[in-house]
Formats: C-alpha cells, sequence, structure tokens
C-alpha cells in the first residue's frame, strides 16, 4: 500500500507549465493538490522525470514553483494526467498553499456534514 506524507485535496484550478526541455508554456488544470505536489490533466504529452516550472492559479493567489513529473497516465479521452512532486516551492507560497489547503478541506468537511444532515432529514419524514 502506497503511504503519502501529506493528504490530497481535490481541486481543479488552472495551470500553466513549462518543461525544461520545452520551455513554451502549455495549460492543464489540477486534480489534486498537496504539500508535497500536484496531479494536472493535459492535453499534451508529458514524461516521467522531466523538469518543470508550474503556476497554479487558486482563487486568490498564484503558486509558482520548480517541480518533476513522478509519474504520467492517460485518460481514456486522450488526456494526459502527470503527478508532479514540488522541489522549489519559495516559504510564502508554502505558508499559502497549506493555509489554501486547511480551508478547503475544512469546507469539504462542513459540506459533507450538512449533506449527511439534510439525508437524515429527508429520510425521518
Amino acid at each position: 500500500m502506497e503511504r503519502r506524507s501529506y493528504p490530497r485535496v481535490e481541486v481543479s484550478h488552472p495551470v500553466i507549465y513549462h518543461l525544461d526541455v520545452y520551455p513554451r508554456p502549455r495549460i492543464a488544470k489540477t486534480v489534486d493538490i498537496s504539500m508535497g505536489g500536484t496531479k494536472i490533466e493535459s492535453p499534451y504529452n508529458l514524461s516521467q522525470d522531466e523538469g518543470v516550472k508550474v503556476t497554479i492559479c487558486t482563487d486568490s493567489e498564484v503558486i509558482k514553483c520548480r517541480g518533476k513529473v513522478v509519474y504520467v497516465t492517460e485518460t481514456e479521452d486522450g488526456r494526459v494526467r502527470a503527478g508532479i512532486e514540488f522541489r522549489e516551492l519559495s516559504k510564502g507560497d508554502r505558508i499559502y498553499l497549506g493555509q489554501y489547503l486547511s480551508y478547503v478541506m475544512e469546507r469539504q468537511e462542513a459540506n459533507f456534514v450538512e449533506e449527511g444532515l439534510r439525508k437524515r432529514c429527508v429520510s425521518d419524514d
């Protein structure tokens, strides 16, 4: 069983990335994100072990970092999903990312509890 150092949070945000071997910007979106990295979905090919510069545009901030592609899979519709490990993340971006992930996890948990209560109320009728 694979163990992760950080919990993942499912979020979808625009991403601009530049591969070390192909510096032209490409666009993608996040599938999930954690303090250690992100999974992105892109129409462009990526290769395992490639170096990459990543810019993630969250709702209120922009996170910039360098990373490494650790795995690549293809979806049924031909898109590519790639796991990117964060290698260089500024102190400010690390602090913001931690606060952002805490906020999103709290909001998702509150929505989960609210949905459970709603289902209980409906089933009690």
